[in-house]
């Protein structure tokens, strides 16, 4: 999309959002707070544009693996979608013995993934993404020593906090500055 006005119309309006829901683009509850880019047509038709999509969206999957709710149908299917692994090739790399309906059904919330599942589902996903997200401070320790709870037991409408994230320009300890989203859980 260009600025130019063509014959008759106006220039597109260019924002950036102060706060933007981005769990239609990520798949999960995700704010971003300064970096969304909306672009307003002549015609007054609005669009979104989301810098560092990838880097968003494995920012996000990272900081909710690192919130001890325990991991939802919904949202695993969404990380495994961001890792960008068919059924079958989690399931392969979760375990050998692992099933690609076994995956399939913990994604429909069929069947709960068990404590272990869960967090070596976690790990991997952690594992496969923190390239992209270096804005998270992560170990696999963290994961390792996390108590999953399960709030849906007490209160079946229960929502997991969204995840906020901000764009930001960090210096790396080469000097280089990059662009990274950094993030927190809402209160």
């Amino acid at each position: 999309m260009t600025n130019t006005a063509r014959a008759g119309q106006q220039p597109a309006a260019i924002k950036v959002l102060d706060r933007y829901d981005a769990a239609a683009q990520v798949g999960l509850r995700v704010i971003v707070c300064g970096a969304a880019v909306e672009r307003v047509d002549g015609t007054g038709e609005a669009t979104i544009e989301l810098p560092k999509l990838n880097e968003l969206r494995a920012t996000a999957a990272m900081m909710r693996c690192l919130m001890p709710e325990r991991l939802r149908g919904a949202e695993s299917k969404a990380m495994r979608k961001i890792m960008g692994l068919t059924l079958a090739e989690l399931a392969k790399r979760l375990d050998e013995r692992t099933a690609p309906e076994t995956v399939l059904r913990w994604e429909a919330d069929a069947q709960p993934m068990g404590g272990y599942a869960d967090k070596v589902l976690r790990v991997l996903i952690c594992e496969t993404l923190r390239h992209d997200a270096h804005g998270v401070e992560y170990s696999a320790a963290m994961i390792a020593n996390m108590k999953p709870i399960d709030p849906w037991k007490a209160n079946p409408g229960h929502q997991v906090a969204p995840i906020v994230l901000q764009l930001i320009r960090p210096k790396q300890p080469s000097g280089e500055i990059i662009q990274t989203y950094h993030g927190k859980i809402a209160a």
